[in-house]
């Protein structure tokens, strides 16, 4: 006889089952960005605006009306905070939460322990069933984490909040980015575990070349399709709403920009505008030629990257970072290659074109479309 297990086992679920049942809709809570039963992570550098677009959202929360153009359920909202309240009260006299916000602040002396941590969250399942609480935001979630740069210790303070999104609220996480310019998707301070466990990730960036701009730039990972990729919102003057914005030439290149230096973060090479055309991430629409070389210029006028040649047929531009000349440099034989080739005037063979020819000397039939720009 098969002993009974000692401890209890999830439930199975067959596929079956999920193909004659009709799917459960999706209970958004800010359309695309929070939702009833997932985690979303919004990520952004300290001081830019993530608490300012927060209690924007509790706003609109109270009203039922949109932010940035999307549709905001109205419902309760508790805020786990590491400002005081008074703070929050001053924002709370200014945009009007509506009597639909409860904080907790400074709930811990220090970094909980994972029972005091368990302990919390059934307080705060209580206070869902008290007051009909829908939206859990902590703000932010670094103080929370055992350790943020081993996953371990990310699971450790994650994995317990299914406790939440198992009864259908939604949970925001507000968090830090890594120092420097983190790659677009990779902002996220700490371990990988965090962006792989949550449903929705959120970037807020800055719009580039414009320290003081009152816009900002959600950029979005998600589970879900309707999920927005980019939005470009402004704050008003009075800092009580967010409008969005279409882009101009300018705000185009800063809304490109990160997508353009992943591309130059992991070449090989130089490489041409056929090349870096032909590398661009699929799940990002493509610049057309014209769109690309405006993108380039204005990246070459800012002294993001570099360029060399005659933009010749023969000698084409061809595009690198600084960065991504350190890496290469590592590689001892680099430098003495650079410098047969101009000694010895060997043509510069683009990243397209060894591919193509790699293709061909493997038997691959075809070969890449040529681009013309």
């Amino acid at each position: 006889m098969t002993p009974a297990p000692t401890t209890l086992l999830p439930q199975v679920a067959w596929d079956k089952r999920f193909t004659s049942e009709q799917r459960m809709p999706v209970s958004w809570i800010w359309d695309g960005f929070l939702a009833g039963s997932n985690l979303t992570l919004l990520t952004g550098m300290w001081k830019t605006g993530k608490t300012t677009l927060l209690s924007i959202l509790l706003a609109c929360r109270a009203r039922g009306r949109e932010l940035a153009g999307l549709a905001v359920k109205p419902g309760n909202t508790l805020v786990v905070t590491e400002e005081t309240v008074a703070h929050w009260a001053q924002r709370a006299g200014r945009l009007d939460f509506g009597g639909n916000v409860c904080f907790l602040a400074r709930p811990f002396a220090g970094i909980p322990r994972p029972q005091q941590w368990r302990d919390f969250l059934l307080q705060i399942l209580g206070l869902q069933a008290e007051h009909g609480i829908d939206l859990l935001v902590l703000d932010p979630l670094a103080p929370l984490l055992p350790s943020e740069n081993s996953s371990h210790g990310v699971l450790t303070a994650l994995m317990p909040l299914h406790d939440l999104t198992n009864r259908g609220m939604a949970v925001l996480a507000m968090h830090h980015p890594k120092k420097g310019e983190p790659a677009l998707g990779q902002a996220a301070r700490g371990s990988g575990a965090l962006l792989g466990h949550v449903d929705i990730s959120i970037e807020m960036r800055q719009p580039s070349g414009n320290p003081a701009t009152r816009r900002r730039r959600l950029l979005a990972w998600s589970r879900y399709e309707t999920t927005p990729r980019q939005v470009l919102i402004e704050l008003n003057d009075e800092g009580t709403d967010y409008a969005v914005r279409l882009d101009d030439g300018a705000d185009a290149f800063a809304a490109n920009w990160d997508i353009l230096r992943l591309v130059f973060e992991n070449a090989p090479q130089k490489l041409t505008r056929i090349d870096i055309l032909t590398e661009w991430p699929d799940d990002y629409d493509k610049p057309n030629p014209t769109q690309l070389r405006a993108w380039l210029d204005r990246a070459l006028s800012l002294d993001l990257i570099l360029r060399e040649g005659s933009g010749l047929k023969r000698d084409p531009f061809r595009y690198w970072t600084a960065d991504r000349e350190e890496v290469w440099k590592k590689n001892i034989v680099y430098e003495a290659v650079q410098e047969q080739m101009k000694q010895l005037k060997i043509p510069f063979q683009s990243l397209t074109e060894k591919r193509r020819l790699d293709r061909r000397d493997r038997g691959f039939a075809g070969s890449e479309d040529d681009v013309d720009i």
